[in-house]
């Protein structure tokens, strides 16, 4: 990333065409008070259907430091947030949404944080403007990521964040896995901090976010976990899941075999095997367990190609001083003299 840009806001945005200007008109002079060489605004629309595109087009053409991203079609708010990260520049990345309810006068709040020596800088909506319903779901989703992914943050939901840039470098979110950035980063050993912010109420328009997004978060979830607690070992995971069924097929299995043994050696006791369908159970377990087994095997052969990724991060290389080159004539003790 260049180093000529100090601070990137990127703003994705779906059909909020009512309040773009708004929260740009409100953004600039903020950015303006900074003080900081050189710093972008970069909007990105999702593929709005309300004239969004043809707004931020104007304001990227009117406004000096504003930078507008038009995708074709709607893919979601974390493709949106990979289309702006891409085009910034800045050291510092600082995330928010479009619809007013954050407050660009917070920005140099996260901007103090980052520079204190954090990573991740996470907003966290402690007063919410928004339906019970939504913030009982909320509040119960952030408890399970929280426990899951083992980043004591209050709001994981929250869009109103802050990056170094070399958090950005080699990231991928698909899905709606922007909200677990921070589980994300936390595992590629990002230092991360939270700050309370302030959450306004909607002016314009509505949520974009329906019932079916709790369905989509328990999904994401499974690819959190998957993408940090075993990404580099997901026979663990796979292994995990299917040694239950494996162990109780086996279970039920012997305890058949057993009784089909005393019923063959005593005709009295036991059963015949072949007329229980508690075998069938038995079979399906076990080899629900051994299928569950192969593809984590074929998961960790995936792993280890050679076309992906080595799996870790180097933070730094710190090289000592050159040690000076002895004479081919010469012997070790004479280089040292």
């Amino acid at each position: 990333m260049s180093s000529t840009v100090s601070l990137s806001i990127v703003v994705p945005a779906y059909n909020e065409a009512q309040s773009i200007a708004a929260l740009v008109d409100e953004m600039l002079p903020v950015l303006e008070g900074l003080g900081r060489p050189a710093w972008e605004v970069i909007l990105v629309d999702d593929g709005s259907a309300d004239g969004t595109a043809e707004i931020m087009t104007r304001l990227a053409r009117e406004r000096r430091g504003v930078k507008a991203v038009l995708l074709r079609a709607h893919c979601g708010k974390s493709a949106a947030m990979m289309a702006g990260f891409e085009e910034a520049a800045g050291e510092i990345v600082i995330t928010m949404d479009a619809d007013l309810q954050d407050d660009p006068k917070e920005i140099p709040a996260f901007i103090e944080k980052i520079e204190s020596g954090f990573d991740l800088v996470s907003g966290w909506k402690k007063e919410r403007h928004d339906p019970l319903e939504r913030r009982l779901a909320s509040r119960l989703f952030n408890y399970v990521v929280r426990k899951v992914a083992g980043v004591e943050l209050h709001d994981y939901n929250c869009g109103f964040k802050a990056y170094r840039s070399w958090c950005l470098e080699g990231l991928e979110l698909r899905g709606n896995q922007h909200r677990f950035v921070a589980a994300i980063l936390s595992w590629r050993g990002a230092k991360i901090a939270e700050i309370p912010v302030r959450h306004r109420k909607r002016a314009f328009g509505t949520s974009k976010y329906g019932f079916k997004r709790y369905f989509q978060g328990a999904f994401d979830l499974a690819t959190l976990i998957l993408l940090t607690k075993f990404a580099q070992n997901p026979l663990y995971l796979f292994g995990l899941v299917g040694l239950p069924f494996t162990v109780l097929g086996a279970l039920i299995g012997g305890y058949l075999l057993v009784n089909h043994i005393l019923f063959v050696i005593y005709t009295t006791r036991g059963f015949q095997l072949t007329t229980r369908p508690l075998l069938i159970v038995a079979v399906f377990l076990f080899l629900m367990g051994v299928l569950m087994f192969l593809i984590g095997m074929l998961a960790e052969l995936v792993l280890r190609t050679p076309m992906l990724e080595k799996g870790y991060l180097v933070k730094d290389v710190v090289r000592g001083q050159p040690r000076a080159a002895t004479p081919p004539n010469s012997s070790p003790s004479d280089a040292n003299a």
